[in-house]
């Protein structure tokens, strides 16, 4: 299977690995469980999802679908999303061109908060407070339908009152950086959704329409090195 040839994955910090193409993660049906077992998987909408392929993708059919990770033992996380620093990847083929449409992960709070990247024209990262406005936290490079990309966020932790450090990766390739004084103010969010459904704002609009695949959360700041060690692992899988 094309998941096991290449470089290793990184392992160290590593606390959400997903992947429909694992057997581990996949057994089957449409499921993405986390195989390093901190996370638990709730499948919603899954009607309108579907999975094949080899190796296997998620895909959404253009009527949304949703997988939200619960960590074990309650809620919250594993992460001070605020003051500390992690890294997030994700593989993903968006099918449509609007920025609704090309949601691939949010971290969601109860009262509308959300963390969220987005697979656009360029992709970037938003944090919307709870009942508050959304500021772009990173934005570069460029993506276009049809096509797979890894993105990969890193931030680098800030005490309050200070300024965090952001990197966005795409396909291995570093194409931004951003020194940002507009904090993260949630420490930890109730949930993280991937492929984020029709269950939006405003509860009509599809949010993620294309195929999703391997799906990581570390709680450290990947290298250059090591963010272009996970592309090259999994690459063959995605031409």
């Amino acid at each position: 299977m094309g998941f096991s040839r290449g470089p290793k994955i990184v392992m160290d910090g590593l606390i959400l690995y997903s992947d429909p193409a694992n057997f581990k993660s996949n057994e089957s049906g449409i499921i993405m469980a986390d195989m390093m077992g901190n996370y638990i998987d709730y499948t919603l909408t899954s009607g309108q999802m579907s999975i094949g392929g080899d190796p296997k993708v998620i895909t959404s059919n253009g009527d949304g679908g949703n997988f939200r990770y619960y960590p074990v033992g309650g809620s919250g996380g594993l992460i001070d999303w605020a003051t500390t620093e992690w890294t997030i990847s994700c593989w993903g083929l968006r099918d449509n061109s609007t920025s609704r449409e090309n949601r691939m992960w949010d971290l969601s709070n109860a009262g509308n908060g959300h963390l969220r990247l987005t697979l656009d024209s360029t992709p970037d990262l938003n944090f919307r407070p709870v009942a508050g406005s959304s500021y772009n936290l990173i934005s570069g490079g460029t993506s276009t339908t049809g096509v797979w990309y890894n993105i990969v966020v890193t931030k680098t932790g800030t005490t309050s009152g200070g300024s965090a450090e952001y990197v966005m990766y795409n396909n291995g390739v570093q194409v931004a950086t951003n020194t940002s004084s507009d904090l993260i103010t949630d420490s930890a969010f109730t949930y993280i959704r991937i492929m984020r459904s029709a269950d939006d704002d405003q509860g009509d609009t599809v949010s993620w329409d294309g195929d999703f695949g391997p799906f990581l959360i570390y709680n450290k700041v990947l290298t250059t090195e090591e963010v272009l060690q996970n592309y090259n692992s999994l690459k063959s899988r995605f031409k």
